[in-house]
């Protein structure tokens, strides 16, 4: 099986190492687009350190927004595992992603061994906009007590709560608040479970503060559930790295942070790049129609449409062991390759390419 094509004819692997490397030595501005595991992700950004190009992740626009709910607002922040033992009080907001469902399902049927030890309720907190079909099915097997507000959004019914959680007056009445209030009040330690497409950003700044104000009198926290486990481990191991998260250039050697200048997709758009090199180890395919040089570093079985270069690699977890962040744990955790195979990782690419252009030096990770 071919794993390496320069146009739409395959080649060997190192034939397209070089033309891969003869291609980012030649760039002004090579922007980088990555989806990949621990180690693909520190690669990568060192590769872009050493070219002083700029990276972002496939999924940018949601990770960005992700991010900013942290970098704008900041929070009081739990881990799953603290939640499932402590809580006797799971507050959900919104819409959570589907992939988290079976998780919290898991705690429905498992009760806190710390904190007050009280039989676990559950609660949903809504807006007026219509939820998803799963998202109702799900609510159905927690057997959620719902916070509503008739036709206000979730924003709005989050102030209220709000309010009405401080003895305000609010205009508008809210479902089984006084209900919310009570378990509350029982509660050591309720938790509130959000994520990214829980709603937007002003009403998330709001759970932020009402779960501050709750704080000024007992002790409560939130579990953020990202949209995409991958995407959010790319972010952090930007951070550590970099001291930034995803969308950051190194255009003066040191790194800069800047979601709408460093934004990939759009400098390819606009054509303030003149390389993109797109790493999608799940097999992602970059945006058609871009007038650029590609080059394409993806779990595929054939070259990437207009791609110059394309180098097929392996998905960490499933060709090659690796490490990869994990919602469930709400940290990292090694994988182990359930279908082992001769796909190279993205980390084996990248410090060949790295070895590949002048001055042949490794990256340091």
């Amino acid at each position: 099986m071919s794993v390496a094509w320069i146009g739409s004819q395959p080649v060997p692997l190192m034939d397209a190492i070089q033309k891969a490397a003869k291609l980012l030595a030649s760039s002004h501005c090579p922007v980088f687009s990555l989806d990949a595991d621990v180690h693909g992700t520190r690669s990568t950004i060192a590769l872009a350190e050493r070219l002083g190009g700029a990276f972002d992740h496939v999924y940018g626009e949601t990770l960005a927004r992700e991010v900013a709910l942290f970098t704008d607002n900041g929070g009081m922040f739990t881990t799953p595992g603290e939640a499932r033992r402590r809580s006797s009080l799971i507050v959900l907001v919104g819409e959570i992603p589907a992939p988290h469902h079976d998780m919290l399902l898991a705690w429905s049927n498992t009760q806190p061994d710390l904190g007050d030890g009280g039989q676990r309720a559950w609660f949903h907190i809504g807006g007026a906009a219509p939820a998803s079909r799963a998202t109702r099915q799900f609510n159905r097997q927690l057997k959620t007590v719902p916070i509503t507000g008739g036709d206000l959004p979730l924003s709005a019914v989050l102030a209220g709560l709000r309010a009405r959680l401080q003895g305000r007056q609010v205009t508008s009445p809210l479902a089984n608040v006084d209900r919310l209030g009570a378990a509350l009040n029982k509660s050591q330690f309720p938790v509130f479970v959000f994520s990214s497409t829980s709603g937007e950003a002003a009403g998330l700044a709001m759970l932020q503060g009402l779960i501050a104000d709750l704080n000024r009198k007992g002790r409560a926290s939130s579990v953020f559930l990202p949209a995409d486990d991958d995407a959010w481990g790319t972010a952090l191991t930007s951070l550590w790295m970099t001291g930034f998260p995803p969308r950051t250039g190194f255009a003066n050697s040191l790194p800069s942070y800047d979601p709408v200048r460093w934004d990939t997709q759009r400098m390819v758009r606009d054509k303030e790049a003149d390389l993109h090199v797109w790493v999608s180890a799940r097999g992602e395919m970059p945006p058609k129609g871009r007038k650029i040089k590609l080059i394409s570093l993806s779990r595929a079985e054939a070259p990437t449409a207009n791609a110059t270069v394309t180098i097929a690699v392996g998905k960490a977890g499933r060709d090659h062991d690796g490490v990869a962040y994990s919602s469930r744990i709400g940290t990292f955790q090694a994988l182990a390759a359930t279908e082992r195979s001769s796909l190279p990782s993205v980390s084996s690419i990248v410090q060949q390419l790295a070895r590949a252009l002048p001055g042949r030096q490794d990256l340091p990770c």
